[in-house]
């Protein structure tokens, strides 16, 4: 009898936290010979990077046919094309779940309640299988990318959630009541995958393409630029301490934040009228976004809310010291008083004077990113992780591994 595999559910492709997170999490399984494929709501750049790990269904291909200019025209005088519309996407759905029960599937793993929709709309006949569901969000996020029935509707079926952080797990089981029983606490990073890759890291990328002296003190951010990752905070913190460690060469960079974004005009606005466009710095979304986290002396988690950002694991795995806010997730967690600083929420002042402390003070730097790697090394171990995600999977849908399978 074939072996039943397990439908990973991404919504999308994105070179973000949950995604990359989700794509070490389909490499890692793979090498334990774990049966698997991936639903993948949406495309995005990381799309062929998942397709060189695991087999994918799109929900996004096909879905919508238009019709010729022609046929269109004639469908709108005889007020058919919205059936049109209608039936063409029905055909689309009808052939995404006849590939998906080709896939003989036997659990379904959710990645990020952003897939709350889609489980509880397209995912019906999949309803009656175990559901593991893997959060990465807090109150901002839930309301921003799930809808309240749905989200509720998911959380009701969940057989098992992995919460990402303590944050995340208790919102989940004070907020909706989750049985804590069935409730497990880790995130995952692949620290031998960060390390090999820093092996090839370009260390001087930031002065080849923003001619950044080799001097420079640089005090990084990183994420997708929005409201709730705190880009405008970022930017008051950097005007404060730049006027205040004058003439120090002290630059701010934020990695993820490009005209693609909604805020990316308003940020970049407050950054030319506060005549700081030479010293705080905008990279859009890119690959090589390690190669620039690996030049920063000083993390600089400004977000009003992130439930345990995958940024501030890597700054930590590379020595770099971090500066969070306390009660906006799960860094704190981690931080703690002896990886960086934790101040109060959206303290502008406090969050400046630790990092002009970390900037006056490269030993205590050099200490507190000592601190980081080894913690995040003892508390994340990959291997201890992973097994924990299969020893999960194997509670509710047991499985004959080997080195063979899912090649």
């Amino acid at each position: 009898m074939e072996q039943k595999k397990i439908l990973f559910v991404s919504h999308d492709a994105n070179r973000a936290g949950s995604q990359l997170l989700l794509l070490q999490l389909l490499r890692l399984l793979k090498e334990r010979g774990i049966p698997m494929h991936l639903l993948l709501c949406s495309g995005g750049e990381l799309e062929k990077e998942f397709e060189e790990v695991v087999t994918i269904t799109r929900l996004y291909q096909n879905n919508k046919v238009a019709p010729t200019p022609f046929t269109g025209k004639i469908l709108k005088k005889v007020n058919l094309y919205k059936f049109y519309e209608e039936h063409t996407v029905q055909k689309g759905a009808d052939r995404v779940v006849s590939e998906l029960e080709m896939q003989n599937i036997g659990l379904v793993f959710v990645n990020s309640i952003a897939n709350s929709g889609v489980y509880h709309d397209f995912l019906k006949f999949l309803h009656h299988v175990p559901l593991v569901l893997f959060v990465h969000e807090l109150a901002m996020s839930v309301k921003m990318y799930s809808h309240e029935k749905h989200l509720a509707f998911m959380l009701h079926k969940a057989d098992h959630l992995i919460a990402v952080s303590h944050a995340v797990a208790n919102y989940y089981v004070k907020k909706y009541d989750f049985p804590p029983s069935r409730v497990s606490t880790f995130t995952l990073i692949d620290h031998e995958h960060i390390d090999q890759k820093l092996r090839t890291v370009q260390h001087n990328l930031l002065e080849k393409t923003h001619k950044v002296p080799a001097d420079a003190i640089v005090i990084g951010g990183c994420g997708n630029a929005e409201w709730r990752k705190g880009n405008d905070i970022f930017n008051w913190i950097a005007k404060r301490v730049i006027h205040k460690t004058q003439p120090l060469p002290v630059y701010f960079v934020w990695i993820g934040a490009g005209p693609q974004h909604e805020i990316y005009t308003l940020i970049e606005s407050d950054i030319r009228l506060m005549g700081l466009t030479d010293k705080i710095i905008l990279i859009p979304p890119t690959p090589n976004a390690l190669d620039y986290i690996n030049r920063f002396d000083v993390l600089l988690l400004s977000s009003r809310e992130d439930p345990y950002p995958l940024v501030v694991l890597e700054a930590a795995l590379l020595e770099i010291p971090v500066v969070c806010f306390e009660d906006a997730g799960g860094a704190p967690e981690l931080i703690e008083s002896d990886a960086g600083f934790v101040v109060p929420y959206v303290d502008i002042s406090a969050a400046s004077d630790a990092i002009i402390q970390l900037i006056l003070d490269p030993a205590l730097r050099e200490t507190l990113g000592r601190n980081g790697r080894k913690k995040v090394l003892e508390r994340h171990n990959t291997d201890k992780s992973v097994g924990s995600i299969e020893a999960i999977i194997q509670k509710y849908l047991p499985l004959q591994v080997s080195e063979q399978q899912n090649q």
